[in-house]
């Protein structure tokens, strides 16, 4: 036997567009709770990357103190520096006793040294624009250390032979011989110089 449904056609047209809205409610409400969900991560994500960056800018911070502590340990490392190539400047050099050693074995045995002549340049520069007071004889001090040798030779080839090794020596340099003449001393006849050199800075 055929059945025969007896429902009206409004009644199904209801029912069928009950059940549609039905599904975009619940499709609106998945909607929904899936933008609710991302804004409450995004947010969660939002106030951690807030915290990462204030942990940060203490970091900054913190390294600023250092890096300024790092500078000061340079400029008090680079003085000290200074300080102690300064004293290894007056710790070093040739003793006095070493130069009049070194004169007597370079003087031939017929030459006779009657005067030594010193003329020091101080150890360590000075910038005059950084004194209060400026010495009355500063401009008298010279810049480069100069030893003048005076005395007399049996001839003139000793003279020479004098500023030939004094010329090879490591303690002097530019030797000139700025005066010669013969003379007489004690009824000898004997040849007068005087022997002009520069020196290194010593003790």
């Amino acid at each position: 036997m055929r059945s025969i449904d007896f429902t009206p056609q409004w009644y199904l047209d209801v029912r069928r567009e009950y059940r549609s809205s039905r599904s975009r409610v619940i499709g609106l409400l998945v909607v929904l709770g899936l933008v609710i969900s991302g804004g409450v991560l995004a947010a969660s994500d939002s106030k951690a990357a807030m915290a990462d960056l204030t942990v940060l800018r203490q970091s900054y911070y913190a390294q600023s103190g250092l890096v300024e502590r790092l500078d000061a340990l340079d400029r008090n490392h680079a003085a000290s520096a200074h300080r102690a190539d300064m004293l290894d400047d007056a710790a070093g050099g040739v003793l006095v006793a070493q130069v009049f050693r070194e004169i007597a074995q370079l003087m031939p045995e017929a030459l006779s040294v009657r005067r030594v002549v010193l003329h020091k340049s101080p150890r360590f520069s000075v910038k005059l624009d950084e004194l209060t007071e400026i010495p009355k004889d500063i401009d008298r001090v010279p810049e480069v250390t100069r030893l003048e040798i005076s005395g007399f030779a049996q001839k003139g080839r000793d003279i020479g032979s004098l500023v030939s090794q004094m010329s090879r020596s490591a303690l002097f340099y530019d030797v000139q011989l700025r005066y010669e003449r013969s003379n007489r001393e004690f009824g000898v006849e004997v040849v007068e110089f005087v022997v002009d050199c520069k020196m290194p800075v010593f003790e």
